[in-house]
């Protein structure tokens, strides 16, 4: 827009106006000059009298037109700084000003705000990206591989079984005690020789061996088994099962065979959830009276007999005798209890968990035929009469913890899938590591259990030397003093 000042315009009216006027007439009063010489001298007059008028004009002008110029300019000037301040500050460029602020700000807000927009978009793709990266890491590390799953499957029944078979331990070391100690229903509580009676009527109907003691098949000569013409027979072994009485050739000399028995057995028909008297049951109990104590303590000892001066020291010693016999026992007890019957079949639980099948699956998976994982699991039949031919239905399928720790820890690594599935995702080999580092540590576990029995039979075995030497050297003392 254009502006222009009144006050300018104003000045020039009144200045030039004036001036025009006194230069017109000393214009004239020239003009009259340059007239010849003659008609100027002629009218000299004349000229002398246009002087004098125009210095009057001038004079005039210079006493009356400053001041109306001067208070002209003066008015003018304070209506443009009035309008300079008041119109054109004012009413144009502060609220133009205002505006073009108003404008910028609005401008910056929307340019702060789509910048603010791209960060929340920034954000919100980076935190989305962040969400489906944890999801596809969690999808991957929280899908258990099979391979791994197999621990866990292998791994149930291992609690409950450890469990039975320290209290098949315990039982077996009770039934042991009250054996030396001459329990009420104990063959031989009331005179130790009916415990060789016993168990020599055990050893003729299922232990005896014919061959054994140079058999030539002659007469007198062997263990002379029964048959035409023997009045008295020794083994009756060949005879048929009878009363009591289970005759299998298998269990012929068991009763000393302790490889046979035991070490070679991966579960043992013990500890069943009823009384039955298995032939594993028998067969270990007479390992147990062959090995530990086949000359059970002194039972001739009366009430009247305790009071003798002498009767009860030699009373103590028997029972010395019997804690030793306990500890060396402890050992053959915890071996038979981890080869009992565990629980892989839900012996004791209302929901069967049925470890047995998958403890199968994992031998045959190792080439064990179906029809033959039984019989290396050593799972009996269900009428106690050892792991021969019986049908399903009356098989107990009952791993020892010993059989499931042997998978556990030494079978499931003879497979080559194994290795194979270890090319998994990082968190299953890591759960297999750990599954791994487990079982370990119960290996190690029932290593330190061996070796803690081992210190204690030690122990028992230098208390009993020593204590020979002192029995001298209190002896000797004694006679010293005497």
């Amino acid at each position: 827009m254009h502006y222009r000042s009144d006050a300018f315009w104003g000045f020039h009216k009144i200045v030039f106006k004036k001036s025009v006027q006194a230069l017109t007439l000393a214009c004239l009063c020239s003009l009259f000059l340059v007239i010849s010489k003659t008609e100027a001298l002629a009218q000299y007059d004349c000229a002398t009298q246009c002087a004098d008028l125009a210095n009057e004009i001038i004079s005039q002008h210079e006493d009356t037109l400053r001041p109306d110029v001067t208070e002209h300019i003066a008015d003018e000037f304070n209506q443009h700084r009035d309008w300079l301040t008041d119109t054109f500050a004012r009413q144009q460029v502060i609220p133009a000003l205002q505006l073009f602020t108003e404008q910028m700000t609005v401008v910056a807000m929307q340019q702060t705000m789509m910048i603010g927009t791209f960060f929340d978009a920034k954000h919100q793709l980076e935190t989305q990206r962040l969400f489906q990266e944890l999801q596809v890491q969690a999808h991957k590390d929280y899908q258990p591989s099979t391979a791994f799953c197999t621990f866990g499957t292998a791994a149930r029944s291992l609690a409950a079984s450890e469990t039975g078979g320290r209290y098949t331990a315990v039982a077996m070391g009770q039934r042991q005690l009250a054996r030396h100690l001459g329990q009420y229903n104990f063959a031989g509580s009331d005179n130790a020789e009916n415990d060789k009676v016993a168990r020599w009527e055990q050893f003729r109907n299922i232990y005896c061996d014919p061959q054994d003691n140079n058999w030539k098949d002659s007469p007198n000569t062997g263990l002379v088994p029964s048959g035409a013409g023997v009045t008295d027979p020794v083994c009756l072994t060949d005879q048929g099962a009878t009363g009591d009485y289970n005759r299998a050739k298998n269990r012929i000399n068991i009763d000393i065979d302790y490889t046979r028995a035991i070490e070679n057995r991966r579960t043992l028909d013990i500890a069943r959830q009823y009384d039955i008297a298995s032939d594993d049951e028998i067969d270990i109990q007479a390992l147990g009276n062959n090995l530990y104590g086949s000359d059970i303590l002194f039972r001739d000892i009366s009430r009247s007999n305790l009071v003798d001066d002498d009767k009860p020291d030699l009373f103590l010693t028997l029972r010395s005798i019997a804690a030793k016999r306990s500890v060396a026992e402890n050992s053959f007890n915890t071996i038979v209890g981890i080869k009992s019957l565990g629980d892989t079949a839900g012996l004791y639980t209302q929901q069967p968990v049925q470890t047995w099948q998958y403890l199968g699956r994992l031998m045959m998976e190792l080439g064990v035929p179906e029809d033959e994982v039984h019989e290396y699991l050593d799972l009996p039949c269900g009428s106690g009469a050892g792991t021969g031919a019986c049908g399903s239905s009356d098989r107990l399928y009952h791993t020892s913890y010993y059989s499931q720790l042997e998978i556990l820890a030494k079978k499931i690594y003879q497979n080559p899938d194994f290795y194979a599935n270890l090319y998994d995702k990082p968190a299953n080999v890591k759960r297999t590591s750990a599954a791994l580092k487990a079982i370990e540590l119960m290996v190690d576990r029932a290593i330190y259990e061996s070796q803690i029995r081992q210190e204690m039979a030690m122990s028992v075995l230098l208390s009993s030397r020593i204590g020979i030497k002192f029995f001298d050297v209190n002896k000797a003392l004694s006679s010293d003093n005497n």
